[in-house]
């Protein structure tokens, strides 16, 4: 029989390995980088501001609209025979762009009375009805593009979705942006090119979707009877709390082109967008390990086996500590030189950069506690510890915006973000004797926290010199401080289950 070393070190592989392939799905975000770059240039702040504002009531707009399908149908499709997948896929795609058609309709209609709320600039302030009734319409085409890649990822295919979400519809508004911005449609342009990249995108997700599916089967699949009640009902028993976590994202962005008048409203929604897009970087280690201790750790405690569930959880900790300290201090030593590549008036969102990575940081001592919650307690915690951030994200932006700009919003989404990692690190010590921390994971900690002092002590003696000096200090220093971790102070079984031998030393024993 397989000891209970070899079997936590396997579901460890199993971990190490599934964060891997789901980070390298989501390096493609780097051409979002790239494309926020060229549309600050060619379309200024207040412009890609205004766009910036737009996207989030899109983005939220269609956490409403799709009730949850794509969760749903993670549920569902892999469990049904061939007939139920497509009666259960079609009734989501089919429910969910109908409900984005509906809500863009009433937003068409009502487009004179919302854009007044809206601020902008001078130049955009005549178009806003226009604008809104234009944009509106990005939503029933992004829906479609995130139910019918889940159905894509229903079974169990995580390739081609990655192209049709990042490479085409990114790279296609890229381009379409940057044509447009030629053709001098500086008013219009943006959002012109996000409708077309989105619908061309939508006719790829739909041919992509074709490779799995039957059409003809999900377009008349019934929109009456047990499989759709059962998918809805599970969709809507679950969207509370998807749909929080939407809000808390998006809701800074808003908030400051609400509480900040005219331009200057406009203008700080973009410039913290392209702060948030720069600490973002930090999802890219963190999410994955979210994504992927999920599934094992429900698979794990239907066998009842704690003991391998809290090594998983403690393991995935100290793997994102030793990667996220380094990689957040790196970003505030690198922030001015990768803001110098803008516009100078961004150079603003340089305190929004310290303060969210700064969140971060303390976010990431909770391990991915918040997904353990989903899968192991009552499905309303979730949604409880959601609300919760989000009373603290709003309460805070209100507080603070008015006087301190976009670095108040930035202080109230790093708040409203730790509250709602808080109470799901205090949920699992409570209810199920799970903590992240563990005596094993205090070296790591504390190498950790040299390293980054190091990165930022780097960084600060290096920033009289500018450009690109902080950057490449903070590269280097990064590479160097994860690879210093991981051979010698991270546990010898925890580098036996990561995929880089280069690095785990002699194989079961301490480097």
């Amino acid at each position: 029989m397989m000891s209970a070393q070899n079997r936590d070190t396997d579901q460890r592989r199993r971990l190490a390995g599934g964060a891997g392939a789901a980070f390298l799905g989501r390096l493609g975000a780097v051409i979002e980088v790239a494309s926020i770059l060229v549309f600050t240039w060619a379309y200024g702040t207040v412009g890609f501001g205004l766009f910036a504002v737009l996207w989030s009531f899109v983005k939220i707009g269609t956490a409403v609209a799709e009730l949850a399908m794509p969760t749903a149908q993670q549920r569902f499709v892999p469990q049904a025979d061939e007939t139920g997948a497509h009666a259960a896929a079609g009734f989501a795609m089919k429910i969910s762009v109908a409900a984005a058609v509906v809500i863009a309709l009433a937003v068409t209609a009502a487009a004179p009375y919302i854009a007044p709320h809206i601020n902008t600039g001078d130049a955009s302030a005549g178009h806003m009805t226009d604008i809104v009734r234009l944009y509106v319409w990005v939503l029933p085409f992004w829906t479609l593009i995130e139910v019918a890649t889940a159905a894509i990822r229903a079974r169990r295919t995580f390739g081609p979705e990655i192209r049709v979400r990042i490479f085409y519809e990114q790279g296609l508004r890229l381009l379409a942006a940057l044509a447009f911005a030629g053709l001098g449609w500086q008013v219009y342009g943006l959002f012109l090119a996000h409708l077309v990249s989105t619908a061309l995108a939508a006719i790829l997700a739909l041919r992509l979707v074709a490779r799995h599916y039957d059409l003809r089967k999900l377009a008349s699949a019934p929109m009456t009877g047990d499989m759709p009640r059962t998918v809805l009902l599970y969709g809507l028993s679950v969207m509370p709390a998807g749909f929080v976590k939407k809000l808390v994202s998006e809701l800074p962005v808003i908030f400051l082109n609400f509480l900040l008048a005219g331009a200057a409203g406009a203008a700080a929604g973009g410039i913290y967008a392209v702060a948030r897009k720069v600490a973002s970087v930090l999802q890219l280690v963190r999410l994955p390990f979210d994504y992927v201790i999920a599934p094992i750790a429900s698979e794990t405690a239907a066998k009842g086996d704690s003991a391998q569930l809290a090594d998983l959880f403690a393991f995935a900790t100290r793997l994102s500590l030793a990667l996220v300290l380094p990689l957040a201090t790196a970003l505030i030593a690198a922030g001015n030189d990768i803001l110098a590549l803008m516009r100078p008036e961004y150079q603003a969102a340089y305190a929004a950069i310290v303060i969210l990575s700064a969140g971060r940081i303390s976010e990431t001592f909770a391990g991915p506690s918040p997904a353990l919650v989903e899968m192991l307690a009552h499905r309303s915690l979730p949604a409880i510890n959601g609300l919760a951030g989000l009373g603290t994200l709003a309460a805070l932006s209100y507080a603070l915006i008015p006087s301190f700009g976009v670095a108040g919003g930035a202080l109230a989404a790093a708040a409203g973000l730790n509250i709602t990692a808080l109470l799901a690190f205090m949920e699992l010590r409570l209810l199920f004797r799970l903590s992240p921390l563990t005596r094993s994971g205090l070296p790591v900690i504390l190498a950790a926290i040299i390293a980054g002092a190091a990165i930022l002590a780097g960084g600060l003696l290096l920033r009289p010199y500018g450009p690109p000096w902080g950057l490449a200090w903070a590269l280097v220093s990064f590479a160097l401080s994860v690879a210093g971790i991981i051979r010698f102070v991270l546990p010898a079984d925890d580098r036996a289950a990561l995929p880089l031998p280069i690095l785990q030393g002699k194989r079961g024993s301490p480097a």
